[in-house]
């Protein structure tokens, strides 16, 4: 660790150049809470007199439910240039800007004074060591919630205005193309579902269709339900298991994203007993499906690679399909706007969504031939090749961005 250097002095955060301060929050900012509007007032259609209103949500979702007010909030009126930050709930810590309306109660703003940036604010804020700082501190109990002691005590290294929006300008291009990257990934994901849609009901060269219950669908192709395309419909373990260091993984539906099974080091682990008697009587397979079906319903992914190093809780549901079918496809059609809704439809209604094995069995699938099934699965895995590329530059450029905010924060990089 350096402890001198020409040009730079210590402090409480570590060494800064000479021209630069440290502060606390509270002695260049204040903060300001929203307002509960009841949800009779709230609007859903925008009029000429109508004045958005920024929830939670806004921040944290891709949504299109979007809220008006008629009345006149004026005193909680935000710009676009503000920062502000979710003060309850799991988002509570989340830092958000670039909109502008009236703000609700579970939000509030971070007011700068002559002293410090805007745009250097919310750079400083949005990083991921301050999420963490204030996630491990926010209050817990019914509703999260974030402490304004907490964020009092939170220290800025603060260099002059000028360089402060230097730095913030650096920032806000790589942002620009990260955001830029986000919208070609919607775009390209939107295509894929257009697409996915048109084979599932059209298929590849047909000319003759007939109805059937899940709607328009080629003369040739049958509608089969889950169970008569499988060998095996299973989910993962009930048993209680101990945790221990250095063990196998024992993954849940959050470890399955973007069709992806995620091995983190911070992933709970059980020995290899525990697992030994799990896998008494079953092993995963390459080409397994597995589909979540707690909690968040509907994730899938296809396993590959297995080397008996991870399993599942009873979250996850393993499929196994007959040798006449073609994993690919059944991966692509659980990733459809039809089957997801099956899903939804035949899950139970308790606080924390799930669907019994039995319903998942009932869940129906429109069925090609083989052939036509890879040939299916093909254009669309193409599809996916191209999502994942840009998701990787996307990644790229947001490591680039995370060792850049590094430096130009301690100012290891200066910028005048």
């Amino acid at each position: 660790m350096i402890e001198s250097k020409e040009g730079y002095k210590k402090s409480e955060i570590g060494l800064i150049p000479n021209e630069w301060e440290v502060v606390k929050l509270s002695e260049i900012c204040k903060f300001k809470q929203g307002v509960q509007i009841p949800l009779e007032e709230q609007l859903t259609i925008k009029l000429s007199n109508n004045t958005r209103f920024i929830r939670i949500s806004d921040y944290t979702q891709k949504t299109d439910d979007i809220r008006y007010v008629s009345k006149n909030y004026s005193d909680y009126m935000i710009s676009k240039d503000d920062v502000v930050m979710v003060r309850y709930g799991e988002s509570a810590g989340f830092i958000g800007t670039n909109l502008s309306g009236i703000l609700a109660n579970n939000l509030f703003t971070i007011n700068p004074n002559e002293k410090i940036n805007k745009k250097y604010l919310y750079t400083y804020m949005n990083n991921e060591k301050i999420y963490k700082y204030l996630k491990n501190l926010r209050t817990t109990g019914a509703i999260p919630a974030v402490n304004f002691k907490s964020l009092n005590i939170i220290k800025i290294p603060l260099p002059p205005l000028k360089e402060q929006k230097k730095i913030a300008d650096i920032l806000s291009t790589t942002d620009s193309k990260i955001d830029s990257i986000t919208l070609q990934i919607e775009k390209a994901e939107r295509l894929k579902k257009g697409l996915l849609q048109k084979l599932l009901s059209e298929g590849i060269g047909h000319n003759r269709f007939k109805n059937s219950e899940l709607g328009k669908i080629p003369q040739s192709w049958k509608v089969v339900k889950l169970k008569d395309c499988s060998k095996l419909i299973k989910d993962g373990t009930h048993g209680t298991h101990k945790n221990i260091e250095n063990g196998i993984p024992l993954l849940s539906a959050k470890d399955i994203q973007d069709g992806k099974i995620l091995l983190n080091i911070d992933s709970r682990k059980i020995s290899i007993d525990d697992f030994n008697k799990i896998h008494k009587n079953y092993s995963l397979i390459d080409n397994d499906l597995l589909l979540t079906v707690v909690g968040t319903l509907g994730r899938v992914a296809l396993v590959k690679n297995y080397n008996n190093n991870y399993t599942f809780q009873r979250s996850v549901a393993i499929i196994r399909l007959i040798d006449m079918n073609y994993p690919k496809y059944f991966y692509h059609v659980f990733n459809s706007l039809f089957f997801q809704k099956q899903l939804i439809l035949h899950s139970n209604a308790s606080a924390q969504a799930g669907i019994y094995l039995g319903e998942l069995e009932k869940l129906k699938i429109p069925l090609p031939a083989l052939q036509e099934q890879k040939e299916i699965a093909d254009i669309l895995s193409t599809a996916d090749e191209k999502i994942e590329i840009l998701r990787a530059k996307k990644e790229k450029y947001e490591i680039v961005k995370k060792g850049l905010l590094q430096k130009l924060l301690s100012g290891e990089i200066r910028t005048l």
